[in-house]
């Protein structure tokens, strides 16, 4: 034992060489059968502490392998287990009972499947301590279970009912004392916290623990006052995990809870991480129990308080205009801002803006410049979840709030509104656009006072990040119409390029410049030759400090360049940029360098096309390596009280691992406490995935090569943690199926499917985020559009795809929170995201109808149809729900098509809806259900013949009292679509004069195909009756060419035939319309 004892002593030793040879003398005893009795006794019986520890740790280590504990003689186990039972009563250091407890956890652990399970003995010897009436002893007994909870939480599993008893007995026998912050409660709260996932199924547990809840939030009052804050920090835990893992524990608690979080979230006088964690949590409960929370009237003061705490100062001066910071980090003030984006991403927003608007009018007015910035805060968050309703009747209002803002002397509020006009410009397109003569002069002018300043040797404002961000995101959005002001605005940015300005003025500046060109393509030609000039100071070698880290943005800037000029307009600068790129890429250990070439190569891609082929051998692996790479995820170990960790043990005499009793060995992570992520990697990561997709659309046959190992890769990723990750790889591998189906590969794209369309199933039910699971219903659907019926070879993938559909529609997948337990309101309006999700749903049906058949689509859409028309019941039942309302109409027009000669089946029972569609108060609505009287109309043939008089009324009625240009557009489709199917049905000499008065189209170009079927009929079948509109024709018919009004190239066709002929027969005619204009007259010269 002496020996034993030297060598952990020297294991323990500060010196490198003492520590290496006591490693190997360890692992020549770990040979000898007396060791591991020899490990037990110092663990209980040397006595400096830090040697009994480290015993325990060696012996958790060497023992953590089951085939290591069958070695020991049966005897000699008996004899560990009661010893370190008694060990665990009698040592008073809290460190070493730790170390013995985690060693116990590991011996349970593997006597766990045993008849006479030692579980039994461990759990009464805990039950008899928590309940001991002795400090002493009810805190060793209490702190075991949390320790044990940690290391094998599956050997509680037989034993919950009896454990949650325990757990309530300690919190009522603690209540009656009046003091609950106690260590035993701190211990017991702990330990359940690991144990709620194991709850699940458990009927009496969950009653018992769901009972429990009151005193464990009584206890969280009492640890939220105490000065130790980090014990609250982890007692909270339980809330947590009860909400992630298990969360219908909290259905009969929420007003309580929610009070709770308010309160503290509110209260000053506690600790900053109390109020973090409070009001994080608040978002938590939302997102999960919206429906109960809204039906308990609790939104308006969870806004209250939210909007409150956005109007704090953050503890630390450097954070005032960090508005969304990583957790370690955060604020009351960040983390209140997270909380309202949830808010608006769960709740509908005719319940969140009507009281927040209360809010924000004094907070406006106000003389305190905290408010004011929570206002311009809170329209920003609130932008991507109620897109729709500021759309729709508050953007002018809070837009004119923010014009305001952007002049605001106070620099803290002026960058919020900054911050809220870059959010409106990303999440409120395209209605922001409208506004761009009244936007961008005032950006221009601050960004001109800029460069004014830094010229005149100003010192460079705090955060001009946000001033660039709201420049970069209106400006990119505006597309053509932000060509005219070009001039003005590269002006600035050539300004603001200077070497002598900052390197984030000139990173900033560079990503502006690439806004501008993904919004104006060629238009950026002008400037070109002079970009690149610049961006070669920034692409070659050099030491220089400031230049290396622009590179990346330089080299991002390259690539919008080499997508958006025009391929012919970088074709010349193609190879060098390439070789560039490869020559960087060779020797960059940057991950930032990586990802901003993998961008560059990409857009490359899509310049050269196929001439890729000898680029891919260069690059493909190393993408697959960042792909593959672990780099971005971190491991954070637990402390172990400052005991170093043992080294990794060899397998003595090279024995072979009986793979039957070792299981559950991963030991190396038994260490780990957490992982942090490098965004970086990540990035990097996302990058590469991107690329891969990029090869796969623009390059044909030189990427089929590496199409299936591609594949595997990124399908190794779709599991990824990291959503955007998730995102990136659905997208990539839908690319990846349709590229081997244009390759004409059918076993590749049989093979391919048959995995991804499960997987792709799979988190549509299971994924708890949106977003993943609106890009998984984008692939299916991608995959329904582009392979048509290859994509459902069996009726097993055809019910997938089905189940995606129905199970959505129904609210029962896992990122839309069902909570439904018999009285859920039915009206109750959704979020803007759970209508997103709905829609994608719903914009599935018809693919799937197409990918099908009309026969095969047609039991499939009768059982989804009465779905449909249940939520447009609903919806109709309240004004809010007109989005709703919307998507009900969409979804049934849209599936005429892939019905067919099926659609008159339906016919009696669309027809009547749809028409009271057309009297709906919001406009989209109308325009989905005009749209659908007229595709049930085209599809149903002659079972509409005996509605047409009904029907024409109705239309008749709409255009006469119609506004909105979309819906005017919509109801000329829908006639024209009456006159294609029967032209005799309808009164051509009252309907044409009002018809053709309403053409040319002004925003559904779409309809502009049945316009011109209609047309080229009408001229055809009936011309006496267009006779005297000839002229108006000629002009709509040049109208759309010239200003390419069409989507469809049979659309240019049909016009252009149609003016042909008569140009042929009536000349005179279309000579009058022809020469009426110089431009007109060159225009037809080039058809």
């Amino acid at each position: 034992m002496e020996q034993m004892t030297q060598i952990i002593t020297n294991l323990l030793s500060s010196d490198n060489d003492t520590i290496k040879k006591a490693t190997a003398d360890l692992q020549e005893a770990y040979k000898h059968p007396e060791t591991i009795p020899a490990l037990c006794e110092i663990a209980v019986s040397a006595p400096e502490p830090q040697v009994r520890q480290y015993s325990a740790v060696l012996l958790k280590k060497h023992l953590a392998k089951l085939r290591q504990w069958n070695k020991v003689p049966v005897e000699q186990q008996q004899a560990i287990k009661q010893g370190m039972l008694n060990a665990l009563m009698q040592e008073q250091q809290k460190s070493v009972r730790k170390a013995i407890a985690q060693f116990v956890g590991v011996l349970v652990r593997h006597e766990a499947k045993k008849a006479d399970s030692w579980m039994n003995e461990v759990l009464k010897f805990i039950y008899s301590y928590c309940s001991s009436s002795d400090p002493k002893q009810s805190e060793l007994g209490s702190s075991t279970f949390a320790i044990l909870a940690d290391a094998a939480p599956d050997q509680f599993l037989q034993h919950m009912e009896s454990v949650c008893e325990m757990f309530t007995a300690a919190l009522v026998a603690t209540e009656a004392t009046g003091n609950m912050a106690t260590p035993v409660i701190f211990n017991i709260l702990t330990g359940m916290t690991y144990l709620v996932p194991f709850t699940l199924g458990h009927n009496t547990a969950e009653q018992t623990l769901q009972k429990s809840i009151p005193l464990i939030v009584k206890s969280l009052q009492a640890f939220a006052v105490q000065p130790e804050v980090d014990q609250f920090v982890h007692a909270f835990d339980i809330l947590e995990s009860m909400a992630d893992l298990n969360a219908k524990l909290l259905n009969n608690h929420i007003k309580m809870l929610l009070e709770f979080c308010l309160e503290a979230a509110s209260n000053t006088q506690l600790d900053s991480a109390v109020r973090i964690k409070a009001v994080a949590y608040v978002g938590w409960l939302v997102r999960l129990k919206k429906k109960l929370i809204i039906k308990q009237k609790l939104i308006e003061p969870i806004i209250r308080v939210v909007f409150n705490l956005m109007a704090t100062e953050p503890d630390d001066e450097d954070d005032d205009e960090e508005y969304f910071l990583a957790e370690d980090n955060s604020n009351p003030m960040t983390t209140a801002t997270q909380t309202m984006d949830l808010l608006a991403l769960s709740v509908p927003p005719e319940k969140l803006i009507p009281p927040l608007l209360q809010l924000l009018e004094p907070a406006l007015q106000g003389q305190d410049p905290l408010p004011r910035r929570a206002a311009y805060l809170s329209m920003a968050v609130i932008a991507e979840g109620c897109s729709e309703a500021i759309c729709n009747k508050y953007l002018e209002t809070m837009l004119n709030i923010v014009k305001v803002g952007i002049t605001d002397p106070i620099p803290l509020v002026r960058n919020a509104a900054f911050f809220a006009l870059g959010q409106f410009s990303e999440h409120l397109q395209p209605d922001i656009t409208k506004f761009a003569p009244q936007i961008l002069p005032i950006l221009f002018e601050f960004l001109h006072q800029l460069c004014n300043e830094l010229r005149s040797g100003g010192t460079e404002p705090k955060h001009i990040d946000r001033m660039f961000y709201a420049l970069e995101t209106f400006c990119e959005n505006l597309e053509d119409e932000l060509v005219p002001h070009l001039p003005v605005l590269m002006e600035i940015l050539f300004e603001a390029l200077s070497p002598n300005n900052s390197v984030r003025v000139r990173e900033l500046a560079l990503s502006a410049i690439s806004a501008a060109a993904n919004a104006t393509n060629e238009n950026m030609l002008p400037y070109f030759q002079r970009l690149i000039t610049i961006l070669q100071s920034y692409l070659a070698p050099t030491e220089n400090e400031d230049i290396i880290s622009l590179r990346p943005q330089a080299i991002d800037t390259l690539a919008a360049l080499a997508r958006t000029i025009g391929k012919q307009n970088f074709m010349p600068l193609a190879t060098d940029t390439m070789t560039f790129a490869l020559n960087l890429l060779e020797n960059a250990e940057d991950p930032d360098v990586r990802r901003a070439l993998y961008n560059l190569i990409a857009s490359l891609a899509e310049v050269v096309n196929e001439e890729m082929a000898s680029v891919f051998p260069k690059v493909i692996e190393r993408m697959f390596d960042s792909i593959l790479s672990t780099e971005e995820v971190v491991p954070e170990f637990k402390d172990d009280d400052g005991v170093p960790a043992p080294a990794d043990e060899a397998d003595e005499n090279g024995e072979d691992i009986d793979i039957e009793h070792s299981d559950d060995e991963d030991d190396d992570l038994d260490n780990i406490a957490g992982y942090s992520v490098e965004n970086s990697y990540l990035d990097e990561k996302e990058e590469a995935i991107l690329a891969l997709k990029e090869f796969a659309e623009h390059t044909g046959t030189a990427f089929i090569p590496y199409l299936e190992k591609s594949y595997q890769n990124v399908y190794k990723m779709i599991d990824h943690p990291q959503e955007d990750i998730r995102k990136v790889s659905i997208d990539a591998l839908s690319s990846f199926v349709v590229a081997l189906f244009k390759q004409q590969d059918v076993q590749g794209v049989a093979n391919a499917i048959t995995i991804l369309i499960p997987k792709l199933g799979q988190i549509v039910h299971d994924d708890e985020e949106v977003s993943v699971v609106l890009s998984a219903l984008e692939g299916l659907g991608d995959l329904l559009k582009e392979l048509k019926q290859v994509a459902l070879p069996t009726v097993e993938l055809r019910d997938v795809i089905f189940a995606c559909i129905t199970d959505v529609l129904h609210g029962k997948v896992a990122c839309q929170f069902d909570e439904s337990n018999g009285d859920d309101d039915e009206d109750a309006e959704e979020s803007e995201y759970d209508e997103a999700i709905v829609e994608g749903a719903g914009n599935m049906l018809p693919l799937l109808g197409g990918a099908m058949g009309p026969d095969e689509f047609r039991p499939y859409f009768e059982r989804t149809f009465p779905i449909i028309l249940q939520k447009l019941q609903k919806a109709r039942k309240n004004e809010d729900l007109d989005t709703q309302r919307a998507f009900a109409y969409g979804a049934l027009a849209e599936c005429f098509e892939p019905l067919q000669n099926h659609t008159g089946i339906f016919f009696h029972a669309f027809c009547p809806v749809l028409i009271d569609g057309l009297s709906d108060e919001f406009d989209q609505a109308r325009q989905n259900a005009v749209y659908g009287l007229g595709e049930l109309v085209l599809y149903s043939g002659d079972k509409s013949f005996e509605a047409y008089p009904h029907i024409l009324n109705a239309l008749s009625q709409a255009v006469s009292k119609e506004t909105k240009p979309s819906a005017l557009d919509n109801i000329c489709g829908a006639i024209a679509r009456l006159i294609i199917v029967n032209s005799t049905l309808v009164p051509l000499a009252q309907v044409l004069p009002v018809f053709i008065q309403h053409l040319p189209l002004r925003e559904d170009f779409d309809e502009n195909a049945s316009i011109f079927k209609c047309l080229k009929q009408l001229y055809l079948q009936a011309r006496d009756a267009i006779a005297g509109s000839l002229e108006q024709i000629i002009a709509i018919a040049i109208h759309v060419l010239y200003k390419k009004e069409y989507t469809e190239k049979e659309t240019y066709d049909t016009a252009l035939g149609l003016l042909q002929e008569i140009r042929e027969n009536y000349p005179d005619k279309f000579s009058a319309v022809a020469n009426s204009n110089p431009e007109i007259i060159a225009f037809l010269q080039t058809l």
